[in-house]
């Protein structure tokens, strides 16, 4: 992992303020700035047409600068609170979002440019950060769905990323194709939040991975191109021998049969793109 982000505790006159950290590199324009009032402006901002908004948490363009997109949370993600814990460190959402992003950028993955991260309370109880918003002409799983064979021509490029994200270390926990989008640069991958890094991660992690985008991929693209991304993959993993494609192939596929089997997490019907 890459050193921790600084943290600046912001100005306080009260208790609850003191608790409030920050990260900043570009202040996020119309608001408190480095200030004690950041988040409250985050969270009383109101977007016309939010990105996503689930329980508890929204993605929505910021009102004064189009060209940055926020993030907010209002409640804690338990399971991964509690796996930060059990190593020594204690993370918002925001916070672990972010240093993700900081961190994959390193690591040689196209991700979305961090702009800077805030929470407050206990176990950053809400949190926020605010990163570039980039011009895309929809997400991966978009264009498989209205243009197959355009989808396809990105095949090698999908695959070469995702191996580089799993010979990093990294497993991104929801690796569907909604959360690639389509750059005049290339693919960027976005919602980072659940992703993990470890020393020697387990190879059923990146078998999920592979089985999400698997799973996600729409009908129209045909089972031999499937195959063939998973074979590209194989290949800029470095995973040689027959029988190791074999099993891992196998793998993959029953993975895929029983993410299929349950409601697909990744399709939110009350987000725009």
């Amino acid at each position: 992992m890459g050193s921790p982000m600084r943290q600046t505790p912001a100005e306080s006159g009260t208790r609850a303020r003191a608790s409030t950290r920050l990260w900043v590199e570009s202040e996020l324009p119309g608001s408190g700035g480095a200030s004690r009032d950041l988040l409250r402006d985050i969270f009383a901002a109101r977007a016309e047409v939010p990105l996503r908004a689930l329980a508890g948490r929204a993605t929505f363009r910021w009102p004064a600068d189009s060209a940055v997109v926020v993030k907010r949370y209002s409640a804690p993600v338990w399971g991964d609170l509690v796996h930060d814990l059990l190593r020594g460190r204690a993370r918002s959402v925001a916070r672990r979002e972010a240093e993700n992003l900081r961190d994959l950028a390193l690591a040689g993955l196209r991700v979305p440019r961090l702009h800077g991260w805030c929470d407050e309370g206990a176990f950053g109880a809400r949190s926020a950060l605010w990163m570039e918003h980039l011009e895309h002409s929809g997400s991966l799983m978009e264009l498989a769905a209205r243009a197959p064979r355009a989808a396809v021509e990105y095949s090698s490029q999908l695959a070469r990323a995702v191996a580089l994200l799993h010979t990093q270390g990294w497993y991104h926990r929801d690796l569907y194709l909604a959360h690639w989008l389509v750059t005049a640069q290339g693919l960027v991958l976005v919602d980072v939040g659940r992703a993990r890094r470890e020393r020697s991660p387990r190879e059923r992690w990146f078998v999920k991975d592979v089985a999400a985008l698997l799973h996600s991929t729409p009908s129209a693209v045909p089972h031999a191109a499937r195959l063939r991304f998973l074979a590209h993959y194989l290949d800029a993993r470095g995973v040689t021998s027959h029988d190791g494609r074999r099993r891992f192939a196998r793998a993959v596929l029953a993975k895929a049969a029983r993410i299929a089997a349950h409601a697909p997490r990744w399709v939110d019907r009350s987000s725009g793109t």
